[in-house]
């Protein structure tokens, strides 16, 4: 739109033009200047509807012939505001003043002789791009994918040109699930890889507004995907066999974390279990960390709703807890109770709470090992709904993750004792329980769990369990050679023993390889074994040493 704009004396009419109250011109004889444009922050003045701009606008007006500084007037809600006596041209820019306050709403002036247009325009915040930047669908021995998802804060205008001002490294693939969200994905990176993602400034919104400032993100591909690289965390967890001894002392310097399974909690908050001062003087010359579990006695869901019921009873345990951590010399405790019906879900939750309390105060580490869902859990019928309401949905993940140093996700057992034969822990199943059960729990506060046994089914309900010399035994014993199933990535072979077929699933030291990339995908904090001593015995060179 053009608006005469006429200078000089001999003034003969001032009249109202455009509708709406947004622009009032005087009209005189010739000369007359045109007015090209009159923006703010981009977003004309000229039309419909009331512009919205951010709280620091920016005004540039458009004139066909070059005016003088002072023929230049600007009022805003009736102020005046100087114009630089260097101002000619064609071009007025001018930073109102500012910040103004979000939603309020303002008037402008422009003056030049006997030219006024007024117009009106309302306070937001200007667009802005919130960039998030992570690795996606990670394969041991495959090329790493980048994936990238910009939110604005408003609708774009028009999704081509702002698709201008976004680059990524390499060659990305993009789409708009919505106005205001775009993704990207970049394939091909090599191990060490770096990748950026950036979004310039000038992106138009639907409101007429455009972003200020641009937003960025990086990302380095890390150097190994199949090793736990000396900062993530390894947890082993342990139980007093002769087998499970041999395999700590032989690899103290490659665990972080030691977990024995030697404290139950009794109803009344009392405590009872057998330390094996051996294994702590061990794990403690060797520089391992030990946070022991402490089970709800006979994993008895009553024994556990007394304690959970009772404020006076949570609080008892958590302080024998803290006593025998600092008797022992422990770093802390992993609360790991099980087979809690859902509707404790929040009592569980307290507890976790009121040992947060007694725990930081003295230093001591806490830490809950918790059982993943997929979607759909609440709404399932037959086992797997009998499974959710007593067992997987008591875990408040985001809130116990607000008050607890880590999660111990136990992403094993996909197939168990109420299922048919299948894997222990296939990776599309691992992957699908992270990406459900990891909503508000920040990834440095989750650990991912990773088997180290079989699993050996003669039917749904008669299942066996051991490790995997015992696998093998088995394997050779009755002539079975173990497959490889490369969409679960885990071994699996039948056999027939005195009349009984058998099925078996379990876990290589390649097939846990495969599944370490999960650990960095997620960027989790590291992983929790399940358990010393049951492991195939190169296990060991996924793990470096970490002192």
């Amino acid at each position: 739109m053009r608006l005469p704009l006429v200078l000089g004396t001999g003034v003969l009419t001032t009249g109202v033009l455009l509708m709406g109250g947004l622009v009032a011109t005087a009209l005189a004889p010739m000369p007359v200047v045109n007015v090209d444009a009159m923006e703010l922050d981009g977003a004309s003045m000229l039309s419909t509807p009331v512009p919205e701009v951010s709280p620091h606008p920016h005004l540039v007006v458009r004139v066909s012939r070059p005016l003088k500084p002072g023929d230049w007037q600007v009022v805003m809600d009736g102020r005046a505001i100087t114009v630089s006596t260097t101002t000619t041209g064609t071009v007025l820019r001018l930073a109102l003043p500012g910040p103004m306050s979000l939603g309020s709403h303002h008037t402008v002036q422009l003056a030049a002789g006997a030219m006024h247009i007024k117009a009106a325009f309302k306070i937001v915040p200007p667009l802005t791009a919130a960039v998030d930047i992570h690795l996606v669908h990670l394969q041991a021995d495959a090329p790493v994918s980048v994936a990238a998802t910009i939110r604005f804060s408003r609708a774009v205008a028009d999704r081509a040109r702002a698709q201008e001002h976004l680059r990524m490294t390499g060659h990305p693939t993009v789409s708009w699930p919505d106005a205001r969200t775009v993704e990207l994905v970049s394939s091909g990176f090599k191990l060490s890889d770096q990748v950026s993602v950036t979004v310039d400034a000038g992106i138009q919104a639907a409101d007429g507004t455009r972003s200020r400032e641009g937003a960025s993100a990086q990302l380095a591909v890390p150097s190994t995907l199949t090793r736990v690289l000396p900062g993530r965390m390894v947890q082993m967890y342990y139980v007093n066999t002769d087998e499970g001894r041999a395999s700590l002392l032989a690899h103290l310097n490659q665990i972080d974390v030691l977990s024995p399974a030697w404290y139950d909690a009794n109803a009344d908050g009392s405590i009872t279990g057998y330390a094996r001062r051996d294994v702590i003087d061990a794990a403690h010359a060797g520089g391992v960390a030990i946070i022991p579990l402490v089970v709800n006695k006979d994993v008895d869901p009553d024994v556990a709703h007394a304690i959970l019921a009772e404020p006076a009873r949570r609080a008892m345990l958590a302080g024998n807890l803290v006593n025998e951590a600092k008797t022992y010399g422990y770093a802390g405790f992993q609360l790991d109770f099980e087979q809690i019906p859902w509707t404790d879900r929040d009592l569980l939750t307290a507890l976790v709470q009121d040992c947060a309390n007694a725990f930081h105060p003295a230093g001591l580490n806490l830490s809950i090992a918790v059982i993943p869902r997929l979607p759909g859990d609440a709404a399932a019928s037959g086992t797997l709904l009998d499974y959710f309401h007593q067992w997987s949905g008591a875990y408040d993940f985001a809130a116990l993750a607000k008050a607890a140093d880590f999660l111990s996700f136990m992403t094993y057992d996909e197939h168990n004792g109420v299922t048919p034969p299948g894997p222990v822990s296939g990776t599309p199943w691992m992957r699908a329980a992270l990406e459900f059960s990891m909503q508000g729990v920040p990834p440095e506060k989750a650990t991912i769990g990773l088997p180290t046994y079989y699993h050996d089914w003669t039917g749904v309900g008669r299942l066996t369990s051991s490790s995997y010399a015992d696998a093998m035994i088995l394997a050779q014993a009755h002539a079975a050679t173990p497959a490889f199933d490369p969409t679960e990535e885990e071994m699996h072979f039948g056999y027939n023993a005195y009349g009984v077929h058998h099925e078996l699933w379990i876990q290589s030291t390649d097939t846990l390889r495969r599944k370490l990339p999960l650990m960095y995908e997620y960027g989790l904090k590291g992983i929790s074994v399940w358990r010393l001593g049951f492991e195939d015995p190169s296990f060991w060179t996924l793990i470096p040493p970490r002192r």
